[in-house]
């Protein structure tokens, strides 16, 4: 780990870090303002849904785009600018009350955020080795965010919807300097760049990978503190199943930073999908709260080992960065359209349903990986 460290050089390893941390922020610790939103009477759960869906709406557009651009993109600047952004999004949102205003806001935010993970994923498949870095980086990340689960709901319950986004903004104000690490060059694509070509067979299952897989698992996610509370956990105890989970997941990480030497990780990649549909049910439709706190910490795990892998696929497949790119807009497309049917199940309190689809969109996923042959790819 240490050599290939040193071989990509520790300072690009940081800024894309720092990238990642910022990119991620509201997947890890969105569910604590929405529900602080719903618990203030800010929107119900149906809103709440939909004021998720737009901003993962608005990240999927910024990575889209971005993959058509992605050899014209400059790292440095790109990340800045979109950081920007979010702090202002963030920020702006502590002070907004009514339900248009935050929505718009989440415009901006998205938009942001997808840039951030473009940067990321680009930035990855260019260093040459993706599994590692994707690794590498959601191991900082974990650190991050475990430190933020535990001061994030104190700081909810004093301060409220102000607090939480505010804490937001800050993270990623904190993170922008940096950012000025990354390279600020064009990327020089080998040989003739070819356009308009039709998408490989698996380059096609790569992506329907990544889309069943994020929709299935994050489905539910906006929603996990309310259901956390219907099993009897307070707002306290969500925090800290959340920091242990972070730590749960950091070692998943350090584990795939290790695997990420050989194909030991894609092997795993298709048994891990299938346990994560599992998972994701009982998540949804716990029958207790020892049964709640298990399938999240689990799940939460399972993705930072999951995440990585699924992306350094599209990268192995497409090592321009342009899937990759695209694999992060299949993500938040996929959790979006899931997350409006959990804001509807939610109203209900009803997530059974949602539980079984994200049962069915794993058990795809994994059939998806299976048709790339992953291993294959890595052998050659």
């Amino acid at each position: 780990m240490l050599q290939q460290t040193r071989t990509l050089g520790v300072m690009t390893l940081v800024a894309i870090s720092a990238a990642d941390c910022a990119a991620h922020s509201m997947n890890s610790l969105g569910p604590f303002a929405v529900g602080e939103l719903i618990k203030n009477g800010q929107m119900t759960a149906a809103q709440a849904g939909v004021w998720s869906s737009v901003e993962m709406l608005s990240y999927a557009a910024a990575m889209t785009g971005i993959a058509s651009a992605v050899h014209r993109i400059r790292l440095r600047s790109l990340a800045l600018v979109a950081a920007i952004c979010v702090v202002f999004a963030q920020a702006t949102s502590a002070y907004v009350y009514g339900f248009w205003g935050l929505l718009a806001l989440r415009v901006l935010s998205g938009l942001g955020l997808g840039a951030l993970n473009a940067v990321v994923n680009v930035g990855a498949s260019r260093l040459g080795q993706p599994i590692f870095v994707l690794s590498f980086v959601m191991v900082v990340q974990t650190i991050v965010f475990s430190a933020s689960s535990l001061f994030l709901p104190s700081i909810g319950k004093i301060a409220g919807q102000k607090g939480v986004f505010l804490v937001l903004a800050c993270i990623v104000l904190a993170l922008a300097p940096l950012m000025r690490l990354l390279p600020d060059t064009v990327n020089q694509p080998r040989g003739v760049v070819r356009t308009g070509q039709p998408a490989s067979g698996p380059a096609v299952a790569a992506l329907l990978a990544v889309l069943c897989y994020t929709g299935g698992s994050l489905a539910v996610w906006p929603f996990t503190e309310r259901i956390a509370a219907s099993v009897g956990l307070t707002t306290a105890s969500f925090g800290t199943l959340s920091a242990f989970s972070n730590i749960l997941g950091l070692c998943v990480c350090l584990a795939s930073v290790r695997l990420s030497r050989n194909t030991a990780s894609m092997r795993l990649l298709i048994p891990a999908l299938l346990l994560t549909g599992v998972i994701c049910f009982f998540q949804a439709w716990p029958p207790s709260w020892l049964v709640f706190k298990a399938a999240f910490s689990l799940n939460y795990a399972l993705w930072f080992f999951i995440y990585p892998a699924l992306v350094g696929l599209t990268c192995l497949v497409d090592p321009s960065g342009k899937l990759a790119s695209r694999s992060g807009g299949a993500w938040m497309l996929s959790q979006a359209t899931t997350t409006v049917l959990a804001g509807v199940a939610g109203n209900s309190g009803q997530y059974l349903g949602i539980g079984f689809l994200s049962f069915v969109l794993c058990l795809l996923s994994a059939c998806c990986v299976f048709l790339v042959k992953p291993h294959q790819i890595m052998a050659r």
